[in-house]
């Protein structure tokens, strides 16, 4: 991570465990203030207590991005503790349901496509006016390797994935 990052704030979702806390270290690390958001109070809490041992601050907001007033809450929430929010890195994302297409329980099926891709476009819609007026911000999607070919028995996780590299695509061409 570079210095450039010093004095940043940063949004991270899915900060509760895997790579988003891992993410949210490694920020904290490279001297990032940050919002964690994620589900899970307990595991927020855990990374939170963590950044702040490495002398950052952290405000830990349990949110499901799926959810676009529950996002709109935790940027506002971030906003009024830190007063900017300079990275974006959505992290947040789920894999089943795993198995042939058509035994795939529709409902589990469209959870992931909320969760990863409409959790994703939530956030970025969510910091882009702030950033946007400042004119100045970095946004980080992750796509995992559902993205780079076709991914047998995850259907929605896959779907999801490529959906994410095009929107991020085509953001970075809007901006």
């Amino acid at each position: 991570m570079s210095s450039q990052l010093a004095s940043q704030t940063a949004l991270v979702t899915g900060a509760g465990r895997g790579i988003g806390q891992a993410v949210a270290a490694a920020l904290a690390k490279a001297g990032s203030d940050l919002v964690l958001v994620a589900r899970s109070a307990g595991e927020l809490e855990e990374t939170r207590r963590h950044v702040e041992a490495q002398g950052r601050r952290a405000w830990a907001i349990p949110a499901d991005v799926a959810h676009l007033e529950a996002v709109r809450r935790a940027v506002a929430q971030g906003l009024n503790q830190f007063g900017k929010l300079d990275v974006l890195v959505n992290c947040a994302g789920r894999q089943p349901p795993i198995g042939p297409l058509w035994e795939n329980d529709p409902d589990d099926w469209v959870r992931t496509i909320e969760v990863n891709l409409l959790g994703t476009f939530h956030c970025i819609q969510a910091v882009l006016p702030g950033m946007i007026a400042r004119r100045q911000g970095k946004i980080i999607n992750f796509s995992g390797g559902g993205a780079t070919g076709p991914r047998p028995n995850f259907s929605a996780y896959a779907a999801s994935k490529a959906a994410i590299v095009r929107l991020t695509e085509t953001l970075a061409e809007e901006l």
